[in-house]
């Protein structure tokens, strides 16, 4: 499965569903915080709807008192977009984001070749007030795998998809893994695989 290749001639609608912090491998003692956020897309279409077809999208940023905000046009960028009221060099001030609804609006550049995702060319506010939303609907009754199935999937070994699914089930819970009444874990396919993609 490959990541999805979203059109560059056209916004896109994006909520924030979600905030958190990253491994990083840089000295403990320097305060550096990886930031990783999520995003669930929206298509704007007819006469004023969004509609989700399942897609995230998720960026990093590096973000502490050592990075001067005022001069990071990055960084300055989605802190705009996200109209944070907080200093956006404080780490606290990212997650904290999630405590209430935000959008963004997203215009996407062209593919990259190395990663296979589209950057993000234009990032700008959005209210989705007086849009109508359609959510995106998980089949619940299928596409239920075990852990080998989710590996074969993703093309690495059991024990690779074992370690990363143990990441994602801190996040995602129920929807992305059940349990059989013996205990065996259930991966729900579509959705592993696009958060390994991501």
């Amino acid at each position: 499965m490959t990541r999805y290749n979203f059109q560059t001639n056209k916004p896109y609608a994006a909520k924030l569903t979600k905030v958190s912090t990253r491994p990083i491998e840089n000295d403990p003692a320097i305060s550096l915080t990886l930031i990783r956020l999520e995003f669930t897309i929206y298509w704007m279409v007819g006469e004023q709807r969004l509609e989700s077809q399942g897609e995230i999208a998720c960026r990093e940023l590096v973000v502490g008192p050592l990075i001067p905000c005022d001069r990071d046009a990055g960084l300055l960028a989605y802190a705009q977009a996200l109209r944070m009221a907080t200093p956006p060099e404080d780490p606290g001030s990212w997650i904290h984001l999630q405590r209430r609804e935000r959008w963004i609006e997203i215009t996407f550049g062209p593919r990259e070749l190395e990663e296979s995702r589209n950057p993000f060319r234009d990032i700008r506010p959005f209210s989705p007030d007086g849009w109508s939303i359609k959510e995106y609907r998980y089949d619940r009754t299928a596409d239920w795998v075990t852990i080998a199935a989710a590996a074969d999937a993703a093309q690495v070994s059991k024990s690779t998809a074992r370690r990363r699914l143990d990441e994602l089930e801190l996040d995602w819970g129920g929807e992305l893994v059940t349990r059989t009444g013996g205990g065996q874990r259930r991966v729900y396919l579509p959705l592993f695989m696009r958060l390994w993609n991501e």
